[in-house]
């Protein structure tokens, strides 16, 4: 016992000295936030009119096969002509500096538009691949890749479309997307595509 209690007193002073470390850098922390949050609710309204908003085409395939292809086309298309903005990644203090406080409320309305529309391609998608049209349900992928979304199911339906295609090029664009995205799918995303691409080569 007496052996043991001395390893005691150093592991506790140890774990103390890494808990005041700890604390320390998280009050650092705090503090840099509520600067840059202070900092952020003083920056004046900026033009955000020319920013990259995401518009739903006129091209993309139609079809009315059955009443839940319909449902979901129109769960779909009740976003178009509605602003959109694919804002993930950025905080709302982020969004502040780059444009004001004053557009917080409306970017964080295109933000969760665009959001909900991606959403929504999801089972518009699947309800085109259980009736056969799985070119069409590739087209909607597509859009969504081409919106930079982050749902992992978008990459991973799409890249099976690929892969029964044995497109081994266009899963690899897929995955050089998914690198490039701010998210915390990202990671996710590309295990998957690596996976569904190593699969055509057993």
């Amino acid at each position: 016992m007496k052996l043991v209690l001395p390893y005691f007193i150093i592991l506790l002073a140890i774990f103390q000295f890494f808990l005041r470390k700890n604390s320390k850098k998280h009050e650092e922390l705090n503090k840099d936030f509520w600067k840059r949050e202070r900092e952020a609710n003083t920056v004046r309204r900026k033009d955000i009119s020319g920013l990259s908003y995401i518009t739903i085409p006129d091209s993309l395939p139609m079809s009315d096969c059955n009443d839940a292809v319909i449902k979901a086309l129109n769960n779909f298309y009740a976003f178009k002509g509605k602003k959109m903005l694919n804002l993930t990644g950025k905080s709302n203090t982020d969004l502040k500096t780059a444009y004001g406080a004053a557009n917080l409320d409306a970017l964080s309305e295109y933000d969760d538009n665009c959001t909900q529309m991606l959403k929504s391609i999801i089972p518009l998608a699947t309800e085109l691949n259980k009736a056969g049209l799985t070119d069409e349900a590739a087209a909607y992928l597509e859009f969504g890749i081409s919106c930079r979304t982050d749902i992992t199911q978008n990459y991973t339906m799409l890249a099976e479309y690929y892969a029964s295609n044995g497109n081994k090029d266009k899963i690899q664009n897929l995955i050089s997307v998914a690198e490039s995205l701010d998210s915390l799918t990202k990671k996710p995303i590309i295990s998957k595509l690596d996976s569904i691409l190593l699969s055509l080569d057993n």
